[in-house]
């Protein structure tokens, strides 16, 4: 006996929206404006941004058709989530978590003032000049306090929370760090700055429109430009905030 055919089911076909083009096209073909003939390349003028029509012998302007060509292949790269950066979606909730470096006060806390600890108590035993006994003591404190610190480092996060009202950035552990809260309709751009600290980390600036102008407030430090990137690409795009140049912006 004959086993019965096995059927088939038939593949579904996609409409023509729901397939996503990843790659834009970078090229642009160039027709005359008067006759709709295809120009050739050696009738473009790319400097002076005009193009002569080998058919009618129509000269027109191509500045537009290059505009849209330069604003294609200057495309940002998408910046993939980097180790340290965690994100969550609840709802119409956006939460970004970061992961907090040292910082440069903490990282000469951490450096110092153990040796510091360890010069001042040599001092106290074995100084030819007596010192008061509270100077390696506070010494001493300081450093077991940067220690501490330093191990539990990892416990020290940033959140920065976005929904279609507010943007809201909280430290935890707080350490006299106050929480933030923007009206996500005040912020107008987003942009990156190399940080004061001298070790090398980028600052996410954000551009907040105010009653008495514009202003620039810092929304997170990181260690690394990746982070920084990612985290200007996801508050933008989750906003439908139009990457454009600022000024101030140093990266």
């Amino acid at each position: 006996m004959k086993e019965p055919l096995e059927e088939y089911k038939p593949a579904e076909k996609l409409e023509l929206k729901a397939i996503k083009e990843e790659m834009p096209k970078v090229f642009q073909k160039i027709s005359c404006p008067a006759c709709t003939a295809e120009v050739i390349a050696d009738n473009l003028n790319l400097q002076q941004s005009v193009a002569k029509c080998g058919s009618c012998n129509v000269i027109f302007s191509i500045e537009k058709e290059l505009e849209s060509v330069k604003s294609k292949t200057e495309m940002k790269q998408e910046i993939f989530r980097p180790e340290g950066i965690d994100l969550f979606y609840y709802k119409e909730d956006m939460e970004l978590t970061v992961q907090q470096h040292i910082h440069g006060v903490d990282a000469a806390g951490i450096i110092f003032t153990p040796l510091l600890a360890i010069f001042t108590i040599f001092l106290f035993f074995f100084g030819k000049k007596e010192i008061s006994p509270f100077i390696p003591i506070a010494f001493t404190m300081s450093a077991l306090y940067y220690i501490h610190k330093a191990f539990n480092y990892s416990k020290n996060k940033t959140f920065i929370n976005v929904n279609d009202k507010f943007l809201e950035i909280k430290s935890r552990p707080k350490n006299f760090k106050k929480d933030k809260h923007f009206d996500v309709h005040d912020i107008d751009q987003l942009y990156l700055k190399h940080a004061t600290d001298a070790a090398g980390h980028y600052a996410i600036f954000m551009v907040v429109n105010g009653a008495e102008g514009q202003k620039h407030e810092k929304l997170v430090t990181v260690n690394s430009l990746s982070k920084a990137k990612y985290l200007e690409q996801e508050i933008e795009r989750y906003l439908d905030i139009k990457d454009r140049a600022v000024p101030e912006a140093t990266v």
